[in-house]
């Protein structure tokens, strides 16, 4: 069997492909530029990748093709649609990262309402110690106990940070699709207007893509901290920074 893997930088040093080494032939790439896709997966029954992207323009010259590896939860770099019409199985790694991402969430979370980066630049820079004051609460931070935090998508991911707000002392607002007992579920513009924090978690596809829009943001509240841990695409970044 010839297996290919066409982006090893991207899966970390310490993953070992010794057991793919078992199942067949490996070809090994560290990356792969959009032009060289077609060449290295023309003779390839497995191709294992993370971020390359195979669309029709690309898989059309994999004549061999059985199976699609995605090294990562979502797949929307693949043409799911091209590859079930030529019969190419595509799986994805379900769940192996939603407790390393609700952890980056929290992370980003509570550095933001802390405002930890200002702090520490404040201590490294030798200001504070120069101020002659043993204090300094500028810029102004509060407590995230008792604020509302709001979860958009609520998978294992959505779950995790779920637990981790209440943890925080957080009244937890939630959106998804399908509503779910136990849990205090509300439409997304709901949400929006009354959540201190909105993460977001949600699969990128056409009912996703763009939903943190500009006339959405200007709903929420002034000092909303706002992370997205998913696809770039969820939300209109260019209203972001605006």
């Amino acid at each position: 069997m010839q297996i290919t893997v066409l982006d090893r930088d991207t899966l970390g040093e310490d993953l070992s492909l010794r057991p793919l080494e078992e199942l067949g032939t490996l070809t090994v790439y560290g990356q792969t530029m959009p032009g060289e896709v077609a060449i290295r997966i023309a003779n390839a029954e497995v191709v294992v990748l993370n971020k390359v992207k195979l669309y029709k323009d690309n898989l059309y010259a994999a004549e061999n093709l059985k199976l699609i590896c995605v090294a990562a939860t979502g797949f929307d770099n693949i043409d799911v649609s091209y590859c079930r019409e030529r019969g190419i199985a595509v799986c994805n790694v379900e769940g192996y990262s939603s407790n390393s991402v609700a952890q980056v969430t929290a992370s980003m979370v509570l550095s933001l309402a802390t405002h930890l980066t200002a702090y520490t630049e404040y201590v490294r820079s030798g200001a504070y110690s120069e101020s002659g004051t043993a204090n300094r609460l500028t810029p102004v931070y509060n407590e995230l106990y008792g604020k509302t935090w709001g979860i958009v998508g609520y998978g294992n991911i959505g779950k995790a940070v779920g637990k981790i707000a209440e943890a925080l002392g957080c009244r937890l607002l939630v959106s998804k699709r399908t509503p779910e007992d136990g849990v205090n579920c509300v439409d997304i513009d709901t949400l929006i207007e009354e959540s201190d924090v909105i993460s977001v978690h949600t699969p990128l596809n056409d009912e996703t893509r763009g939903l943190i829009s500009r006339a959405r943001l200007s709903k929420m509240k002034k000092n909303v901290i706002l992370v997205n841990a998913a696809r770039g695409a969820v939300m209109d970044e260019e209203a972001v920074a605006a």
